[in-house]
């Protein structure tokens, strides 16, 4: 959009003609625009800025001079933007406290509202610049100008908005997405923790398992070697002599002979003398003579 159309307002020279009683003492101010406006043409537009300055000073309440004032601060700000003293929020603010005037018609308001919408829109602040448009168009519908100001900030607001709904809804399936693989990551996660747990308990059955049939395998040997080393081993009762027996009879076996009294000694003597009696008579006996095949009587 071309700043171009803004305009400043010109004092008419029936106006002055009108006044000619009037000195131009009583009115500062009007001549002071007037030299204002003649700088804005020339597109002098700090010279023409101080001159409205000054006719403010003397009448700060001049509608031409706030106006024309507020349309040569934009013209300024943009011919030079290098300028660090000049900024938006002035030029906005200069547009906004002539339209809060009560005293406005509906007109002027339109006009400056159409203005405050071209600064805004120069500024790329298009949400702002669509509304001053749409109020001013209220104000004063024939206007051509602010119509085509209209139409071509609603288009691109429209873009934007629609490309912002675009990007949201992509932010939108992105963050869903992401938490869908961030849900899919933890479910995985679960998952192998579960296994993994399940792992080591089943490692740890294992283990213990093993260890069971460790010490049953230790268990089993000792078993057998204790029953080796028994058969191995007399058993008590049969490889031995049971009490009262010697080579199978009966009675006590004492390691050591007994020491026999007088009495027993010689009833011992006896005995033994009657058995080498018999013993005597025994071999008598075997020493007759049998002849074979006779009759031995």
């Amino acid at each position: 959009m071309r700043v171009s159309t803004i305009h400043i307002i010109l004092i008419s020279a029936f106006v002055l003609l009108g006044c000619g009683s009037l000195s131009a003492q009583d009115y500062p101010e009007r001549g002071l625009v007037r030299d204002g406006n003649r700088q804005f043409e020339r597109r002098n537009y700090r010279s023409s800025l101080n001159r409205y300055n000054e006719a403010l000073e003397s009448d700060s309440t001049s509608y031409e001079a706030l106006y024309n004032r507020a349309n040569a601060y934009h013209q300024l700000r943009h011919t030079t933007p290098a300028d660090s003293t000049l900024n938006e929020q002035t030029s906005y603010g200069y547009y906004e406290s002539i339209a809060a005037d009560t005293l406005l018609t509906p007109i002027q308001r339109a006009e400056v509202l159409r203005n405050l919408g071209e600064s805004l829109f120069s500024g790329e602040k298009y949400e702002a610049a669509l509304n001053a448009f749409r109020e001013s168009l209220l104000l004063n519908s024939e206007d051509a100008q602010t119509k085509y100001n209209y139409v071509l900030t609603k288009r691109i607001v429209d873009q934007k908005r629609r490309a912002q709904q675009n990007q949201d809804n992509q932010q939108n399936q992105d963050n869903q997405q992401n938490q869908d693989n961030q849900q899919n990551q933890d479910n995985q996660q679960n998952q192998d923790n579960q296994q993994n747990g399940q792992n080591d308990q089943n490692s740890d059955e294992q283990r213990d398992d093993n260890g069971q049939n460790e010490q049953n395998n230790q268990n089993n040997r000792a078993n057998k070697q204790g029953e080796e080393e028994q058969q191995e081993q007399p058993n008590d009762g049969e490889n031995e002599p049971q009490d009262g027996e010697e080579d199978g009879d009966e009675g006590d076996a004492p390691s050591e002979p007994r020491e026999l009294s007088a009495d027993q000694a010689r009833v011992l003597d006896a005995v033994q003398a009657e058995e080498d009696k018999t013993q005597d008579k025994l071999k008598e006996a075997e020493k007759a003579v049998i002849i074979p095949g006779k009759k031995n009587w």
